[in-house]
């Protein structure tokens, strides 16, 4: 395996790790605030994170490359506006969905089910004339099993309310990796995923001060 790829896998690796533990502070959080609520201020505290490291990169990469290919590869602002709307859109619904869900099932069926999304987005692919290799079919049946092992251990498994929320939940953050793989060679993934950030938790602030009250 080439550096670059052991880096990548390394991050997405990275990235389950934190997304895993996340469900424990999304249960939590939901017997405090609502789901609106909860998911509006996370990701408003998540874009506003992302700005000064969007800042430190730039001042970085103007170092390295200088000013004319600098600009060059932070790619037209047309289409990063258009592929973080798209995918704070798909964030925000996937996310209030999970959070919905968690409130009625617990939190290793929640991981489960939104986990699913590993063989749903192959799945949607092959719609979209992606080639599917043997070898990530195979991949895709091992994370199913295992992680059903890891998720399933003390409850039997039935879709209830909650699990069926989550699962519609499954299919829109399928749709959001998509989206991802199609916006994130064209543009800066980092800024992509600050508008992204700000798109869901301004959307969800909206809603949450319609029908929850904030506290």
């Amino acid at each position: 395996m080439k550096t670059g790829q052991l880096k990548n896998s390394l991050l997405l690796l990275l990235t389950s790790f934190i997304w895993g533990v996340a469900f424990v502070a999304q249960s939590v959080g939901g017997e405090a605030v609502g789901c609106f609520t909860f998911n509006g201020v996370r990701s408003l505290i998540g874009a506003f994170v992302l700005i000064p490291v969007i800042f430190f990169l730039d001042k970085q990469k103007k170092r390295e490359l200088g000013e004319e290919k600098f600009l060059e590869q932070k790619g037209d602002s047309k289409t990063l506006l258009l592929g973080g709307i798209c995918c704070g859109v798909m964030l925000c619904i996937a996310s209030n969905f999970q959070q919905f869900g968690i409130s009625f099932t617990t939190v290793g069926k929640a991981g489960f089910i939104t986990a699913m999304y590993i063989l749903i987005v192959p799945i949607l692919g092959l719609f979209m004339k992606k080639k599917v290799g043997v070898k990530v079919w195979l991949g895709v049946v091992l994370a199913t099993m295992g992680l059903y092992m890891l998720c399933m251990t003390t409850e039997s498994f039935s879709l209830s309310k909650g699990d069926f929320l989550v699962l519609i939940c499954a299919g829109f953050f399928s749709l959001h990796i998509l989206i991802i793989d199609y916006f994130s060679p064209k543009v800066d993934g980092v800024r992509l995923s600050c508008i992204q950030f700000f798109v869901c938790g301004l959307i969800s602030t909206v809603i949450a001060f319609v029908f929850e009250n904030p506290s």
